[in-house]
Parts: structure tokens; sequence; C-alpha cells
């Protein structure tokens, strides 16, 4: 399910157009989730104010088994996003997040 998310995220965010999230999306195609962290994070350098970045960013570090990480990247998601659906998914993975 979580590779499922990751790649309907990376699809969304292709029509961003960057580069590195071009890459990013290519890298978790291919199932390279740590090169496609590592091109995610250069796409936030870029656009630190996208919610959909750290969205795939937290996604990402889940798939990755780095719970504080991940948290701290939905924390970021659940600030700068306007989304009511994207917020309420950050909450709820915020708060299983919080609990382990």
């Amino acid at each position: 399910m979580r590779l499922l998310t990751l790649l309907l995220s990376a699809s969304l965010l292709i029509a961003d157009n960057s580069n590195a999230v071009s890459k990013a999306s290519a890298a978790l195609k291919a199932g390279l989730f740590k090169e496609a962290l590592e091109h995610i994070s250069i796409a936030q350098e870029e656009n630190p104010k996208n919610a959909d970045i750290y969205r795939m960013k937290a996604l990402l570090h889940e798939a990755l088994d780095q719970p504080k990480k991940a948290l701290e990247s939905w924390k970021a998601c659940l600030e700068y996003s306007r989304d009511k659906n994207m917020r309420r998914e950050a909450k709820v993975h915020i708060k299983n997040l919080t609990a382990e």
C-alpha cells in the first residue's frame, strides 16, 4: 500500500516539472527509495514550502523505517498544506508515529 501511495505522490509531483522531482519519481518507480529520497531532498531545497514534497519525503522515510525523520516531514507537510485531505492524512501519520 505504501508503494502505491508513493507512486501516486510521485506522479502528482511530476506536474511540478522539477528535474529533482522527475529524478525522484524515476528512482521511486525503480524501487530505489534512498535515491528517491536524495532527489526529493533537492526538490525540497528548490521549493521549501511545497507540502506535496514533504508528503512524499515522509512516505519515503516511512518506507525506509525512519520514523523520526518521517514525523518531521509530516509536521512540515501539515504546516504548509492548505488541502483538507492532505492535512487529515498528515495528522493521522503524526498520531501513529507519535504513538510508536
